[in-house]
């Protein structure tokens, strides 16, 4: 499989949507910069006529390795893209979603979050803190008609599974490792992701809010 770039994979995915009778526009957003983020949440909302949902499945490349094997460039640049930018995310959808009159945030995260693995503090240590980011927020916009959940994926059967992870000797032993101490004793589908995303952004969804909610076959439990 050939290294394909985040634009092309988007345009792969609006294609894609678009083939099945959707409406898509891609836009390019700097998770590293909080104005890229408002801009392109303004962008959305305008090209929408105001927002009801926002989905942030975002996250940079992670070394998978023990803590005190992490350098300190790349904590800096994990941490800032992903907590950083989870914050602006937060920030400003936030302030979108108050103008519409109310609506839902999902933020993407990981099951490490309940249940920490080894070799992979650099995606469980920032997604614990933006899983505390949306919870305090959650409290605070509540009265906004406004909603923030967490979805926490274990292995699913997609995306970097299918990528950097196939080479990495580490990532391997991760993949085969939590399956095998998973209850339903498989990895997940992108289904099983998508199906959850879709209730939490819907109004039968409507009393559920600051929720952290595995979707990793009982691996947390």
């Amino acid at each position: 499989m050939g290294f394909q770039s985040s634009e092309e994979r988007a345009a792969q995915l609006a294609g894609s949507i678009e083939g099945q009778c959707g409406s898509v526009t891609v836009r390019q957003v700097d998770m590293h910069e909080g104005e890229s983020i408002r801009e392109f949440l303004a962008g959305a909302s305008s090209d929408c006529s105001g927002l009801d949902a926002i989905v942030s499945a975002t996250g940079p490349a992670i070394p998978l390795c023990p803590l005190n094997e992490v350098s300190e460039e790349d904590f800096r640049r994990i941490y800032d893209t992903d907590v950083l930018g989870s914050f602006n995310v937060i920030r400003h959808g936030t302030a979108h979603l108050k103008e519409s009159g109310g609506g839902s945030i999902v933020i993407f995260l990981t099951t490490a979050v309940g249940r920490t693995l080894e070799n992979d503090g650099m995606s469980g240590g920032p997604k614990t803190a933006i899983s505390a980011l949306m919870r305090q927020a959650a409290r605070e916009v509540g009265a906004w008609n406004v909603r923030l959940n967490g979805v926490a994926p274990g292995v699913i059967d997609a995306g970097i599974v299918h990528t950097s992870f196939e080479v990495d000797d580490v990532a391997k032993d991760v993949i085969t490792s939590c399956p095998a101490q998973t209850p339903l004793g498989r990895m997940g589908s992108p289904d099983d992701v998508a199906g959850l995303v879709d209730f939490l952004v819907s109004a039968d969804a409507g009393y559920i809010s600051g929720q952290v909610i595995a979707v990793d076959g009982g691996y947390s439990a």
